[in-house]
């Protein structure tokens, strides 16, 4: 038997953790399982993997037996952990979400717009237009402003929004995007603000903005603001595991049962591991958080102003005001481009961004500052700076095209079940597109099905370069 005295004490010093507790409570009575998973505990573990993972590890992988609760019907100490969620966030209620924010999104969209129009601007994450599909929703999209000068896409402006309002009057429901992949929560207040006074459902994909209820100085999180539902994906900035997700209620939600939709589209083998990270993750937020992110903060505000003063890297800051996630740092050169500024961290120190385009890259720091992480970054981007003294400053920006909203010929889920074929870019002209094109990730799609092919993608597609490869044959419906 595991010695598990040390994860007790621990979990008792901490706030309440009732999945972790009832875990501990079932290992120390030295089971003998006769239930999945096959591994047993962890009685045999493959030879890949026998001596590179812990035996506790394969111990905590868990599944529904007496006193472990049931994702699907909590009563228990799943149902006790999602409320203490939902007390830590100020939510009606709080759902686990094993199935990553996708599922959320698919709930969301399921409950709130199932054969009904609603808006959505044009940056949302794929997933959204995979909801759209599963739902048999009219997508009306909105276009959104970007950042000029490196490219970034910003958000929805206010004014785009009351002129949609006005001209579709049938559409109640909305989805947003708090924060930007970036980091940029775009004129979010007023945005809810309007849609709230407008009698819309809103529905906000906040993937990326699972830490901003934790401190003042970050950007507000949709949910305190009135969204009504509000989809986390917690494993991206907070210390849990890859998947494991949240989806809010907030206080104003009067739909349709939520928990109906996440039955019938979130697995029925719940990871007890993504359930536990998460369940300990509420523990030490409840504990720590408030200290945690004013040291924090803290650090990372120091940390930026040192950076800024490289000569040869620029750190993205927005203007007008616009608040942005301090863990989130986008680099940018006068010498090299995005992905070039990437693969020189990776080659060079092994420092791996979150992602790069053609005129930036991106760094995603942690909320825990770890104090020699965080200093030999600061000395990978000194050296850094110093070698590219050496380059010519012969990077210049490359400008995005303006990307006008196809018209679109069939729903996107008629054209997404539609019988398909591909066809040369020279031959595509007219046709009707038949799957999502998206030569500017992460998300911004040119082309989803159902749109038109006119010219003007067709010359974007036909560009060379931008770090993004477009095949010389597009999916289109068959005719």
């Amino acid at each position: 038997m595991i010695k598990l005295k040390k994860i007790t004490k621990v979990v008792k010093k901490m706030q309440k953790a009732p999945i972790i507790e009832r875990i501990v409570d079932y290992l120390n009575t030295n089971p003998i399982s006769c239930h999945t998973p096959g591994h047993k505990g962890g009685q045999f573990i493959p030879p890949p993997l026998n001596g590179k993972w812990p035996r506790e590890v394969w111990q905590y992988d868990v599944t529904e037996i007496v006193n472990l609760d049931n994702l699907h019907y909590p009563t228990g100490c799943i149902k006790e952990a999602q409320n203490n969620i939902a007390d830590l966030v100020n939510a009606k209620a709080s759902y686990f979400l094993v199935n990553g924010t996708s599922v959320g999104i698919q709930a969301a969209i399921l409950a709130l717009a199932y054969n009904s129009p609603i808006f959505v601007p044009r940056n949302v994450h794929k997933s959204i237009y995979n909801a759209i599909v599963l739902a048999n929703a009219e997508p009306i999209y909105l276009p959104i402003a970007f950042d000029e000068n490196i490219g970034i896409p910003l958000g929805l402006e206010v004014e785009i929004l009351k002129k949609y309002i006005k001209k579709h009057p049938q559409c109640k429901t909305i989805v947003i995007t708090n924060p930007t992949y970036q980091g940029i929560s775009y004129k979010i207040q007023e945005i809810v603000d309007l849609a709230l006074a407008n009698g819309f459902k809103i529905i906000c994909d906040e993937a990326h903005g699972s830490h901003f209820f934790l401190h003042s100085e970050l950007p507000p999180s949709a949910l305190s603001l009135g969204a009504h539902i509000v989809v986390q994906s917690w494993h991206k900035t907070l210390p849990v595991l890859t998947q494991a997700s949240i989806l809010h209620l907030g206080h104003n939600y009067t739909g349709p049962d939520i928990a109906h939709y996440l039955n019938l589209l979130q697995t029925t083998s719940p990871s007890y591991l993504l359930m536990a990270s998460l369940d300990s993750c509420q523990a030490f937020l409840r504990a720590e958080a408030k200290d945690i992110l004013t040291l924090a903060v803290k650090k990372i505000r120091s940390y930026q102003e040192r950076i800024s003063l490289l000569d040869n890297l620029e750190l993205y800051k927005t203007k007008n005001n616009l608040q942005m996630d301090p863990f989130k740092l986008c680099l940018s050169s006068p010498k090299v481009s995005g992905l070039e500024l990437a693969k020189l961290l990776r080659e060079k120190y092994q420092i791996y961004a979150e992602m790069a385009e053609e005129n930036y890259c991106l760094l995603l720091l942690g909320i825990v500052i770890n104090d020699m992480t965080m200093y030999k970054l600061e000395e990978s981007l000194i050296d850094l700076n110093g070698y590219l003294d050496d380059l010519p400053k012969s990077y210049k920006p490359t400008t995005r095209d303006k990307i006008l909203i196809p018209t679109a010929k069939m729903l996107l889920r008629e054209a997404f079940f539609s019988t398909k074929e591909k066809v040369s870019l020279d031959s595509a002209l007219g046709r009707i597109c038949g799957d999502y094109i998206i030569k500017y990730p992460p998300g911004i799609p040119l082309l989803v099905p159902g749109e038109v092919i006119d010219e003007s993608v067709l010359n974007i597609l036909k560009k060379p370069g931008e770090g993004h490869k477009i095949e010389d044959h597009i999916t289109v419906v068959q005719e």
